[in-house]
């Protein structure tokens, strides 16, 4: 029996077009953004801080086949809170050893502090603003595993950023 979740995720994220060699996955921007934010939020420790990234939001650039991200984070510490937008930028990539979409790499572009209680932390801001335009670690985009669910056996074959949505050609 087929899973809501995998009908669901097959109504949000499929435009099948059938071509004389392939099939093709067309995901919109909006349709990428919705299944970013099944996964969101997202937490995770970083150097003493819990840091919390909500309201994922991608911006697909079809010019240079790059991705945009922008996030909300908010790092906590002691009761205390910095809440910022980040966004960052870097290239459409297929993982095939493990089956999934991510942003190589990427560079921040934008960091916004929105407020922040968190004494003492303009070291902690410096260090941020120095770090735009540097290159940070790979970003996972999306989980193709699901789509082979749909899809058995078929493997994507090239990704790319096409009239604003990513094409998966399978």
């Amino acid at each position: 029996m087929v899973s809501f979740k995998r009908i669901t995720l097959f109504c949000l994220l499929m435009v099948v077009t059938l071509s004389a060699k392939a099939f093709e996955i067309t995901l919109a921007e909006q349709q990428i953004n919705s299944m970013l934010a099944m996964s969101f939020p997202v937490k995770q420790s970083y150097q003493g801080f819990d840091v919390t990234f909500t309201d994922p939001k991608v911006t697909l650039i079809s010019s240079t086949n790059n991705i945009a991200l922008k996030t909300v984070i908010v790092a906590e510490q002691n009761g205390q809170k910095l809440r910022a937008i980040a966004s960052a930028q870097g290239q459409v990539y297929f993982n095939k050893q493990q089956q999934v979409i991510e942003i190589i790499k990427p560079s921040l572009r934008e960091f916004t502090v929105l407020d922040n209680s968190i004494a003492q932390s303009a070291a902690v801001l410096d260090s941020l603003k120095q770090a735009i335009g540097q290159q940070l670690p790979m970003i996972f985009l999306l989980d193709i595993k699901q789509i082979n669910q749909l899809f058995p056996g078929l493997q994507p074959q090239n990704i790319v950023i096409r009239d604003n949505a990513l094409v998966i050609s399978l």
